[in-house]
């Protein structure tokens, strides 16, 4: 029987390592409930992003770096098709899978964005962003490997690493955790809302056509409670413009603004002028305040 090819039919059907991060609610990009409905072919794939589009065209040249940090690992294959007998509903495609001293995977990332960056922690570890060390861990699973590199394209075209090695409490306990869900797929039951933005993406994409005149009663708590949301929510965005503000106004020329020593906002050119983003939590600025 040949292997599912990526895109098909029979691949959207099967739990994938990139996949495993939103099953699991980890993902910025798919929620449990919106990867439901698209394995179960009830809506069609969202288009890719620009960060995915970026990394599709970038991942060459990491890895071509990588394997210059690397010539112990001589033999490489391209996107190996990873499956495991026992659990026929999973398969993964790694970037490389490399062959010297031991067996390792490799996966390319990019992380251009500033804001991206901060989510990376120190390099050679395996502090990086919980829907990659997911991904990491799930093609670990199906290939026996000894660990994952994930090498990074990062700010100022900097190169740098990340290394994830194989834990076998953690990647067993993933498994179980996405072949309940690959169960839960034969049935009729997706899982709960959730106020990610793919299911209300997905919602919009499953009812796509209007039923003029035709009306649905709710209870009244629901109706109420989203009505003064949405209301505290403009109320929220208007306080937050305010703020803004004087923040802006306060700053003037300057990248860096801080309070009481903490550095809590910068300055970033971007592509619709001079963007400002906050670089600090409340709980940094009242931390002092709270010791006794």
């Amino acid at each position: 029987m040949s292997a599912a090819e990526p895109g098909s039919r029979e691949w959207l059907s099967k739990v994938t390592a990139s996949k495993a991060a939103a099953i699991l609610g980890a993902s910025p990009y798919e929620s449990p409930y919106s990867m439901w409905h698209l394995m179960k072919g009830l809506v069609d794939k969202p288009p890719q992003t620009v960060e995915q589009g970026r990394g599709h065209y970038l991942e060459p040249s990491v890895l071509a770096w990588w394997r210059d940090q690397h010539p112990e690992y001589p033999e490489v294959t391209d996107h190996p098709h990873l499956t495991r007998p026992d659990y026929p509903w999973a398969a993964a495609t790694p970037d490389l899978a490399a062959t010297g001293p031991d067996t390792v995977l490799v996966e390319a990332k990019t992380a251009a964005d500033a804001n991206d960056w901060e989510k990376w922690g120190t390099p050679g570890t395996d502090e990086i962003p919980v829907h990659y060390l997911t991904q990491c861990y799930f093609a670990l699973a199906l290939s026996g490997a000894a660990r994952a590199y994930v090498p990074v394209l990062g700010p100022y075209l900097s190169f740098t690493e990340f290394v994830v090695e194989a834990d076998e409490g953690i990647q067993s306990a993933l498994l179980d955790q996405c072949e309940t869900f690959y169960h839960s797929l034969h049935g009729d039951t997706p899982p709960p809302l959730d106020d990610h933005t793919a299911t209300l993406a997905t919602l919009k994409r499953r009812h796509p056509d209007i039923d003029q005149g035709e009306t649905v009663e709710i209870d009244t708590e629901t109706a109420v409670e989203w009505i003064a949301a949405k209301g505290a929510l403009k109320a929220a965005e208007a306080r937050e413009r305010l703020r803004r503000a004087h923040v802006m106004e306060a700053m003037g020329p300057a990248q860096y603004l801080t309070a009481n020593g903490v550095r809590v906002a910068r300055r970033q050119a971007s592509g619709k002028g001079v963007a400002l983003y906050a670089t600090a939590k409340t709980a940094d600025l009242t931390e002092g305040d709270n010791a006794a």
